[in-house]
């Protein structure tokens, strides 16, 4: 299926993307949030060949879909039932965790930028808690993250980070420590770049922490 209609939704300063996905007159909503599904649901429907594919998503068979997705989001309706099945598993968070790449259930929880992040031990997947509360500093350094896991990079310039969330002080670490520090702990690898004329430092994920200067 193709995606041939998106709308957007914000609730709780969260933007999801409702996304209307189609092959011939089968239909399919899911809701996306940074690129991944928001929950397990999907929403489908069944249109009668006479239908124009051109308005289709302004028809009310589809519009009903897309209305319950946001319903769904609103009512935290997935989020209730996961954490009702898991405490009939009797298992804690950890215990109940496994990886979408590979399967197992080897997972790593640490605290980083004031969420959890969740490892792989056998693939070396990451990902993280979705966040509650953000600030200035939580904003540049999650576009980091997200832009990793969205694009398999991300690129950012120097002088951002220089003068935003890794700004130096008189008596604190350096530019250079904090920028190690903090990809060490999100289990990333970078290294400097020039782009445009200007020195961009670029963002990936590495199973082992690695650094190029």
């Amino acid at each position: 299926m193709k995606i041939i209609h998106t709308e957007q939704y914000e609730k709780d300063g969260r933007k999801y993307e409702i996304r209307l996905y189609g092959s011939a007159w089968e239909f399919t909503v899911q809701a996306f949030i940074n690129g991944k599904r928001a929950n397990g649901y999907s929403y489908s429907v069944s249109l009668p060949t006479a239908i124009d594919l051109n308005t289709v998503h302004r028809l009310d068979a589809v519009k009903v879909l897309m209305d319950a997705a946001k319903r769904d989001i609103a009512d935290r309706v997935w989020e209730q039932y996961v954490d009702a099945y898991i405490k009939t598993l009797q298992k804690t968070e950890e215990q109940a965790l496994g990886c979408r790449k590979c399967g197992e259930r080897e997972i790593t929880v640490s605290i980083v930028d004031e969420r959890k992040m969740y490892e792989c031990g056998k693939c070396g997947n990451v990902w993280y808690e979705s966040r509650k509360m953000t600030s200035p500093y939580l904003t540049e350094v999650d576009s980091i993250t997200e832009g990793v896991e969205h694009d398999g990079f991300y690129e950012i310039d120097t002088f951002i980070l220089l003068n935003g969330a890794f700004r130096p002080d008189a008596e604190g670490p350096s530019f250079v420590d904090q920028l190690q520090n903090w990809s060490l702990q999100n289990r990333l690898r970078y290294e400097n770049v020039q782009k445009d004329g200007r020195p961009h430092v670029r963002f990936s994920r590495a199973r082992k922490y690695t650094h190029t200067t």
